[in-house]
């Protein structure tokens, strides 16, 4: 059998051989609705023209699977083929194609290069067909012909459809099938006889043909377009961190659910509205709603960009969610996010305690130096639990760590170079990492399940957190990792250290164009900076 091959352009069409087909993969979580790895239909067709009505109703269905495979809904009882009913005009529509297929494939050219016996032959059975032809379109006659049956199942197969006999749409498709049979008919005595070739019935007239053709244009202009699909997109060319990837799939995967279906193109500004204010209003598991903050910044915030690269890319004509907004109150503060001096020397002090004898050697040493790297140098606290040794070593003599996304994440993407305060060398730093390789606080060895989200580090930098808790550091008002890097800030003020420096030193990204500009991490300045503090 022969390999599909990709068409150019549109999503999950493939040709085999010379026959279009639609395959796409089928996520595993969607697998029990499916009942299959793969959705696979063929549409029986190798012109693009013929198959790409069909094409999107077949992505229109899958993504709707997926909504609803995504919601936990069950799945309705359905065909391998995704079957629907079809309206009049799309039954006229597809006959119309048979009959077409039919004058080109030249069959009374043939007979007519045979022999004059063989176009008398022709002409007793189109007599024939005639009489069982018309019989179909009678009210009290003895029913459709055979042929017209098969011709009628054949479609109902090729399409897809979900028509049985007996109900209005096969009574329609039947009798179109006998009028495309009576049309032929007369064409082919035209044709045979030398006759002006002429349309008989305007059921199969160039007009139609034309509309068809304008109806078929609309609707590849009305093609669903996935949400989760243009996601994939965004992450393909923004390649935000696995842990974003992650939330925000679970934000549209809510809103999807919500609205009931899955097409960025369908979304409108009113429905984004409406899933504001239920979210803002909805009961969750423990009974609260969720913070005004939490909405804006977390699930509008993740629609809205999506959306926005749609836009961007010109997968919609506008953001629907651009213009919807949440007015959360401002954040009342009760006190500096940053630790004050006693509840910094609180936890310094505590760096020296023994640690529990079953605490495994990389989170004792966390315990002993992540706090005193973060107080001195501002950084996020998984920029250091991801630290390699290799990230440690000197520069002009002086000692310095590496802060680099090769080892991690690194929330603005930048590498930078900070020295490392003389407190901390003076207190064995250098000397109790001279003979270590790799990871300073996690082994690697000791990774039990690989994920993209709960990495290593991160699971050090919340061991720290909760360790900070025990040990006395427990104002909730204050995060007990992150009060380092508001600690620092807060000090570089009052020791008069020069912004733009602090700012190099904590990894913010530059503010203009032009303070991006030229080398940022001079090491001499940057040292003299951080010598600064206490």
């Amino acid at each position: 059998m022969a390999k599909p091959v990709k068409v150019p352009g549109y999503r999950y069409l493939f040709r085999r051989g010379s026959v279009l087909i639609f395959r796409r993969g089928v996520p595993e979580y969607a697998r029990a609705i499916f009942g299959k790895g793969e959705a696979h239909v063929s549409f029986d067709t190798g012109d693009l023209r013929d198959a790409l009505p069909r094409w999107a109703e077949e992505v229109a269905n899958f993504n709707a699977l997926l909504v609803r495979a995504k919601s936990g809904r069950a799945a309705p009882a359905l065909t391998p083929a995704l079957r629907c009913t079809p309206a009049n005009i799309e039954i006229e529509e597809a006959v119309r194609r048979m009959l077409a297929d039919r004058l080109e494939r030249n069959e009374v050219d043939r007979v007519l290069e045979a022999s004059d016996e063989a176009v008398e032959e022709f002409k007793l059975v189109l007599g024939w067909q005639a009489t069982d032809i018309e019989e179909g379109l009678k009210r009290n006659g003895a029913g459709p012909s055979l042929s017209t049956v098969w011709m009628a199942e054949a479609l109902i197969e090729e399409n897809a459809w979900d028509v049985e006999p007996n109900t209005p749409a096969y009574r329609h498709l039947i009798r179109t099938v006998v009028r495309s049979q009576r049309e032929a008919r007369d064409r082919f005595h035209q044709i045979i006889d030398s006759d002006p070739i002429k349309v008989v019935d305007d059921t199969f007239s160039p007009e139609q043909y034309r509309l068809d053709v304008e109806r078929q244009r609309e609707r590849r202009n009305h093609l669903p377009i996935s949400l989760f699909d243009v996601f994939e997109g965004y992450v393909a060319e923004r390649k935000p961190a696995p842990r974003t990837i992650r939330a925000w799939r679970r934000q549209l995967v809510h809103f999807t659910k919500f609205v009931g279906y899955d097409d960025a193109a369908r979304i409108t500004p009113k429905e984004v509205q409406q899933w504001k204010e239920s979210l803002l209003t909805s009961k969750m598991a423990d009974g609260s709603t969720r913070n005004a903050r939490t909405v804006k910044d977390t699930y509008l915030s993740a629609l809205r960009t999506v959306l926005s690269w749609a836009k961007e890319n010109h997968h919609i004509p506008a953001n629907p969610a651009a213009d919807v907004r949440v007015r959360a109150p401002k954040r009342v503060r009760l006190r500096d996010a940053g630790f004050t001096d006693d509840e910094a020397a609180l936890i310094l002090k505590a760096t020296d305690n023994a640690p529990p004898k079953k605490l495994s050697k990389e989170r004792a040493f966390a315990r002993r130096w992540v706090p005193w790297l973060c107080a001195y140098s501002g950084a996020r606290v998984n920029e250091i639990t991801q630290m390699r040794r290799q990230d440690v070593f000197q520069v002009d003599g002086i000692w310095v760590m590496l802060i680099t996304p090769e080892a991690g994440a690194v929330k603005s993407g930048l590498h930078r170079t900070v020295p490392i305060h003389s407190a901390i060398i003076n207190r064995g730093f250098v000397v109790e990492i001279a003979d270590l390789t790799g990871p300073l606080f996690y082994d690697p060895a000791r990774r039990l399940k690989p994920s993209d989200e709960i990495t290593q580090p991160r699971k050090v930098g919340e061991h720290l957190a909760a360790w900070v808790r025990e040990v006395g550091m427990d104002d909730p008002r204050v995060q007990p990792n992150h009060g380092w890097r508001h600690r620092f800030k807060s000090l570089a003020r009052k020791y008069e250290m020069d912004a733009e420096t602090r700012e190099v030193i904590q990894g913010h990204a530059p503010r203009t164009e032009g303070d991006g500009y030229g080398t940022r991490d001079h090491i001499g300045p940057m040292l003299k900076a951080i010598s600064l503090l206490p």
